[in-house]
């Protein structure tokens, strides 16, 4: 027997099977390619990376935007991590480290050779499916040299969220499709990221129209046609926003996406599943193995009325709905990103957003937020 067995060696499984065996457990790791390196852009807010060594810093952007009506600067920094250098920060010298994709009976049965068994295998380790009628997040993009990218950012370092319509064929009626926005960040190679993205749609919004909006926009502002279609990289993203939506089999532990790690306003589970890492070990280690990883709280209600709110709006309501949140306070904003922010700084971040918006917008994000 093993103290732990940790099934997924992403983010959430590796930060754990690493704290477990710092702090002298015996650990058990298991993933199908537990040495490849991580494929997906992780993005995080700089501070929000704790005691992480500042090498596994990719790039930075300083002068992060947000675009809608208007143009705001967000006050806080914005990193994007290396993977390579994070895994490294991650070590499993000590764990014994088994290369096998398993099935949920099989994660189950690993009971009988470990006291305690983690599922960090992500939302959905049999794959996507076509069918899935779960809120998602979905994006697609491509890695172009930064000179070609530069009419895409308009003069911005970075644009975290740029939700102007030029996504929209000429003519069309824009407010009937879910809006989406454009997430523009340098790589810190002389190369930029170029992702269109969908922050919530039920079934997530297609990758081909994704990818469709992304050459129209990137055309529209300029942009060569072969640098679209001929990028260096591409990246294709799918976040389902509950995660696995599910509770875990009985003596399972689920962390990260696997259970609630993420936030389900925003998608971001990384830092999160990085910070709480650490003194999840130790409750393993000292015996007092929690019931579940991330228990439902008062914030999550706040936050569920946040998602509902970003489902149902239209167009227009979404670009309201981030301008205002653009002319929030620092802290307001924060507590709108945060995985780790309690529910009355969560609720003042969303009041503050519905104050700021004009009252056709208003009406809307009500109706969309307490509707059936």
């Amino acid at each position: 027997m093993v103290d732990v067995a940790v099934v997924g060696l992403g983010p959430a499984g590796r930060a754990l099977a690493s704290r477990l065996v710092a702090r002298g457990a015996s650990v058990l790791a298991v993933d199908p390619r537990p040495q490849a390196v991580w494929t997906p852009t992780y993005g995080v807010w700089a501070e929000d990376l704790g005691d992480t060594p500042a090498g596994v810093i990719r790039s930075l952007i300083r002068r992060p935007e947000i675009r809608a009506h208007g143009h705001h600067v967000l006050p806080r920094r914005y990193a994007v991590l290396d993977n390579a250098a994070l895994q490294r920060a991650l070590p499993l010298q000590g764990a014994q480290v088994r290369a096998e994709r398993l099935t949920d009976e099989e994660v189950v049965a690993l009971r009988r050779e470990a006291a305690v068994v983690v599922d960090a295998r992500g939302a959905r380790p049999a794959g996507p499916r076509s069918t899935d009628p779960a809120p998602a997040q979905t994006a697609y993009g491509i890695v172009v040299p930064a000179a070609e990218a530069a009419p895409a950012l308009g003069g911005a370092e970075g644009l975290i969220m740029d939700w102007r319509t030029d996504w929209a064929p000429p003519g069309s009626t824009r407010g009937r499709g879910p809006a989406t926005f454009l997430y523009a960040i340098p790589l810190g190679d002389g190369t930029v990221l170029l992702e269109e993205t969908c922050l919530a749609a039920a079934p997530g919004l297609p990758v081909e129209e994704l990818k469709a909006r992304l050459r129209r926009r990137l055309l529209a502002r300029g942009m060569g046609a072969s640098a679209i279609e001929e990028p260096l990289a591409r990246e294709v993203v799918r976040i389902p926003m509950r995660g696995r939506g599910r509770k875990p089999p009985g003596g399972v532990l689920a962390v990260g996406t696997a259970g609630r790690g993420g936030n389900i306003v925003t998608g971001y589970s990384v830092t999160h599943s990085l910070l709480s890492a650490d003194a999840l070990a130790a409750r393993i280690v000292q015996g007092r193995v929690p019931r579940q990883v991330d228990p439902l709280g008062p914030s999550d209600a706040v936050r569920e009325a946040g998602l509902r709110a970003l489902l149902r709006l239209d167009v227009e309501g979404t670009l309201d709905l981030f301008d205002a949140f653009g002319r929030l306070p620092g802290a307001r904003q924060r507590a709108f990103w945060s995985r780790e922010a309690r529910a009355g700084g969560m609720a003042a971040s969303m009041w503050g957003m519905f104050t700021r918006m004009p009252p056709r917008s208003q009406l809307e994000l009500a109706r969309a937020t307490l509707g059936r």
